[in-house]
């Protein structure tokens, strides 16, 4: 949602990692007809951050996937030869539109964390007050974020699915929802009957 803070944090991690990140778009990394996305990249930077995404019409996740996989991957600059490298940035998008997740296959389930606002709100006066106090609490916040991380341990997303995410693009994952009470009462589901609850879920959907 705009206004909700997304900007806010994103720049305090700007202000954490200094040098060491770089502005990308994510629009492009999902299109499958900008040859130059890769760019940003070049230095490998640390942070990747896009602070006004959308990913809700991704034409190819592929460049995606192969970035938040650590792969090499093709770096193609404007007048320049192509090379390769091996992108090791963590991306931050910030975005007020779902992200699309096309199938069950989608590599973006099993590398996107899904993060919400909490809804929690400071008057105008008071968010510029704390705002100009950012600077000077960047060691505290690394040190509480480092904290937090070995608390958790490397592996505390593992299992993570952006299911709520998936709610909001994923219609297929929505039917099978939709229908999980007849579903679930059944031994087995006939193609026909899975058929027939598809098309009236479809036009009740719109």
């Amino acid at each position: 949602l705009s206004g909700s803070g997304k900007s806010t944090v994103l720049n305090i991690i700007q202000k954490l990692f200094e040098g060491y990140y770089a502005i990308f778009s994510a629009a492009d990394l999902g299109a499958s007809s900008n040859a130059f996305a890769m760019t940003p990249f070049r230095d490998n930077p640390l942070v990747a951050i896009d602070h006004d995404g959308n990913l809700s019409n991704i034409k190819e996740n592929g460049l995606i996937n192969s970035i938040v996989s650590h792969e090499e991957l093709i770096i193609n600059e404007k007048f320049k030869a192509t090379y390769t490298s091996r992108v090791q940035a963590f991306l931050f998008v910030g975005t007020n539109k779902p992200v699309k997740i096309t199938d069950s296959k989608s590599g973006l389930l099993r590398r996107l964390i899904d993060v919400h606002p909490s809804g929690r709100l400071v008057d105008e006066d008071r968010y510029h007050i704390l705002v100009n106090q950012v600077d000077f609490e960047l060691g505290a916040i690394a040190a509480h974020c480092l904290a937090v991380y070995r608390s958790m341990g490397p592996h505390y997303y593992s299992g993570y699915r952006p299911v709520k995410m998936m709610y909001e693009t994923n219609l297929f994952y929505n039917y099978v929802e939709y229908n999980y009470d007849i579903f679930r009462t059944q031994d087995y589901v006939t193609l026909a009957q899975a058929w027939d609850l598809y098309k009236i879920f479809c036009v009740e959907a719109n």
